[in-house]
């Protein structure tokens, strides 16, 4: 009997915690987010819009004249939304696009003038937030294949997404895409 005597504070101590537990609140979107690169050469560096190119690049100056940068904030839903669509709008307001993948630059991530999410036959394609965490949506499994390759300019990186890392050159690193809204 004095097991039970023992046993009856840990039981209620542990009703107590798991109701806790059990009333967490999923991660939302984020509207006008930055996206921050974490890897081996960047520690929180922003993603910035390369406004010669419209690809993305990963800079400790989001706005670095030599490289022709400028700060973008983004609307970035979450896995839970229906929509998949991750779009940019530049400092001033004016609205820059949405992310993509852009194959014919090789896989570049990049921002298009238009938006559009693959609904087809059910198949829904795109990014969102997954914690914090910025992913892809193939309609299979939930991808952050995110890298940062080495660019003429010291210090600066494209944002690409690679799928066979052999296909990396030198000086390049993976890399975790993260949302943070301003605050």
């Amino acid at each position: 009997m004095q097991w039970l005597s023992l046993l009856c504070p840990l039981l209620a101590m542990q009703a107590g915690i798991g109701a806790t537990w059990g009333a967490h609140v999923k991660r939302g979107s984020e509207q006008n987010a930055t996206l921050y690169a974490y890897g081996a050469n960047a520690s929180a560096w922003p993603i910035s819009y390369g406004l010669s190119d419209g690809l993305l690049y990963i800079a400790e100056d989001p706005n670095n004249n030599a490289a022709d940068l400028t700060a973008m904030y983004w609307d970035l839903p979450s896995i839970t939304d229906e929509c998949w669509i991750v779009n940019g709008t530049f400092v001033n307001g004016t609205r820059a696009g949405s992310l993509y993948i852009r194959s014919e630059n090789d896989n570049s991530i990049g921002v298009l003038p238009f938006s559009q999410a693959t609904a087809i036959d059910g198949t829904v394609t795109g990014f969102a937030l997954f914690a914090s965490q910025l992913v892809y949506n193939n309609d299979t499994q939930l991808e952050a294949q995110f890298w940062a390759s080495s660019t003429e300019t010291d210090g600066v990186y494209a944002l690409v997404w690679v799928e066979d890392e052999s296909d990396i050159g030198s000086g390049s690193f993976p890399v975790v895409v993260k949302g943070s809204g301003s605050s």
